[in-house]
């Protein structure tokens, strides 16, 4: 009976079923049970259904089934069926998750509810609870219009979604709507919503709701390593300090520093005043010398040194969040394919004429060009440069980001690319909310890379002395190797697979010689890594950037 319940009835047909009781009338939306409706059908479905093994062992007719065997004794039952310990093993663990399985409960009106929301690029996912029990599951795929969505708009689809299906449940009743998507707490407040957003948001303001950020995924992670590390010291398999035959002493492969002043400031003066690292944050020069060097309180007194660094205060500005929202460029796929370009101009001019430097940086791995020119330097000169710095080294560019600079809008830059086979994307001048990769707060200007550059030719100036383009090279290799937070890593360690070596390691490099598939499969494996660290940081700067 339930094989026919299976076969939906064509829309135009269904009229057909209809059938009247004393109380209202019926109509079939699946084949009613009975051969003389549609024998033929069934037929055909079964057909279809057993076909490899039709004659083989099996023969059916209609919803009769038949299964045979070549002779008597291949049919015949070969001893008794033996109840093995694996058998009983299995039994016992079916009745348990029979028995332990969640049964979902009944909601109580006048208590709080709980809906955990989550989308992701295949389809969305809800669960409504109460004082810990469940309530309901919810969920479905995507649909077309939908995969277009972008990553903010998307979450709250989720929202809207689980307001919509358990209406019934939370209308008029106090709820707290739980997301992983941290922008989505400020969606109340934010001034400039998009007509999609707006209209959702009429309909989630019409719910006694709450947005709020949780991230159990995660707790859980740190959760299960903590518990992993106490087992592993309860058991004495951790070793916390080990003495080396050299006779130093190291943590987990990092060099203990003793508690020495003079020893401490030689190794913070190198990692931040030399002319390899270019005075950089407390931040990046902490994820630096962390790799190999311990000792108790090292970020503190890390901060406490980069704030009493004189040319950082002369030299660093405060940062303001720049206005309006920001608007994520997509995660790049390898390496050097996806690039930002961008100039800044107004430099003292250098013996040779230089009064400007051209930046350019790759959106994966953040591996950037500090390249100097002048200001009146010609196209075709621009284009050389070009050739010989970025094509020559890493390859034709899939598409360049640039803002609406007459160099980069011009016939002869247009038609190089064309022929290169380089896409252009622009955007507005002075609009660092999409073209953040090239530029960072030039007093509100432009975003990221060219105020770390302005940092450190201020820096290298007043240090270093002399014209600042003899000491461009080493800006480049200190930028390059400094920790990204977007990455998780430095620039050149995303590139080459390891950072680049410098005088405040204390230890030699050994050479790791990797070739064929080890050296592919450790690149593929940090792309990913890389890939993903952008997508959390991207969400991350776009929640920042968007709160009011």
């Amino acid at each position: 009976m339930s094989g026919y319940h299976q076969l939906k009835v064509r829309e135009s047909d269904i009229a057909k079923t209809t059938f009247r009781t004393r109380y209202e009338h019926y109509e079939f939306r699946v084949m009613p049970f009975g051969l003389t409706n549609a024998p033929a059908i069934f037929m055909d479905l079964m057909n279809r259904i057993f076909h490899q093994y039709l004659d083989q062992f099996m023969i059916v007719f209609i919803d009769d089934i038949l299964v045979y065997s070549v002779d008597r004794i291949f049919h015949t039952k070969n001893g008794k069926f033996e109840w093995s310990e694996k058998c009983e093993q299995s039994f016992q663990e079916l009745k348990k998750r029979l028995v332990t399985a969640p049964i979902l409960a009944l909601p109580i009106t006048g208590k709080d509810n709980m809906i955990y929301c989550d989308a992701s690029r295949l389809g969305f996912g809800c669960m409504l609870m109460q004082d810990g029990n469940v309530i309901a599951y919810a969920s479905r795929q995507l649909k077309e219009h939908e995969c277009n969505y972008p990553i903010h708009d998307l979450e709250l689809a989720g929202v809207v979604l689980a307001l919509k299906i358990w209406r019934h449940y939370l209308f008029r009743e106090k709820c707290h709507i739980f997301t992983d998507h941290k922008s989505l707490k400020y969606i109340f407040d934010q001034k400039e919503l998009n007509l999609r957003q707006r209209r959702w948001l009429e309909l989630i303001k019409d719910y006694d709701c709450t947005i709020e950020y949780h991230l159990a995924l995660l707790n859980e992670l740190r959760g299960s390593k903590a518990v992993k590390k106490l087992e592993k010291s309860k058991k004495g398999l951790e070793v916390e300090f080990e003495l080396r035959i050299d006779g130093a002493i190291v943590k987990q492969g990092r060099l203990c520093v003793m508690n020495i002043s003079e020893l401490k400031n030689a190794i913070l003066e190198e990692a931040h005043s030399s002319a390899y690292a270019m005075h950089p944050s407390s931040t990046k020069m902490y994820r630096t010398l962390k790799k190999t060097y311990w000792w108790p309180g090292m970020k503190q007194e890390i901060a406490e040194y980069v704030d009493r660094c004189l040319i950082c205060q002369q030299v660093k500005p405060v940062k303001h969040r720049p206005g309006g929202f920001l608007n994520p460029l997509p995660v790049p796929e390898w390496k050097w394919e996806h690039i930002t370009i961008d100039f800044l101009f107004g430099l003292p001019r250098t013996s040779s004429g230089r009064d400007g430097i051209w930046v350019i940086v790759d959106r994966l791995t953040k591996t950037t060009r500090f390249i100097p020119i002048k200001a009146t330097s010609t196209l075709d000169q621009l284009a050389r440069l070009y050739v010989d710095k970025i094509v020559s080294q890493y390859g034709v560019p899939v598409s360049i980001v640039s803002d609406m600079d007459p160099k980069f809008t011009s016939k002869f830059w247009r038609s190089l690319q064309k022929t290169m086979g380089t896409r252009l994307k622009f955007s507005t001048s002075f609009h660092p909310q999409t073209d953040g990769q090239s530029e960072r707060t030039i007093q509100t200007l432009k975003d990221r890379t060219i105020q770390t550059l302005k940092d450190m030719l201020r820096a290298c100036v007043l240090q270093l002395k002399g014209s600042w383009d003899t000491h461009l090279l080493l800006m480049e290799f200190a930028y390059n190797n400094s920790y990204q937070s977007c990455i998780g890593m430095a620039p050149y360690e995303a590139l080459y697979e390891r950072p680049c070596r410098t005088p405040v390691c204390w230890n030699e490099v050994g050479d790791r010689k990797l070739v064929g598939l080890e050296l592919v499969q450790i690149t593929t494996n940090n792309i990913k890594l890389i890939r993903e660290n952008l997508r959390i940081a991207q969400d991350r700067q776009k929640s920042n950037a968007d709160k009011r």
